[in-house]
């Protein structure tokens, strides 16, 4: 798992993620960037997240598409 700043042209550093609550990172997935993971996320294993995720969302992929978590009801 790599979980950094993005260095754009000019050397100066954009950022880095902040991450939520009740995250589940999977193995391999690179998160990159001024970005911020919501609480209650998973991340698949070898995504690649380069954008915001929302609460209760699933980010699978390379790029990252951002799901919908369903919860199961009783």
């Amino acid at each position: 798992m790599t979980i950094g700043a993005k260095w754009p042209e000019g050397s100066k550093i954009d950022g880095v993620p902040q991450i939520g609550n009740n995250v589940q990172i999977g193995c391999g997935a690179v998160i990159i960037g001024n970005i911020t993971i919501g609480d209650n996320v998973y991340i698949g294993a070898n995504a690649v997240v380069l954008k915001d995720v929302p609460d209760n969302s699933i980010a699978i992929g390379v790029p990252a598409e951002i799901k919908a978590r369903r919860v199961a009801s009783n």
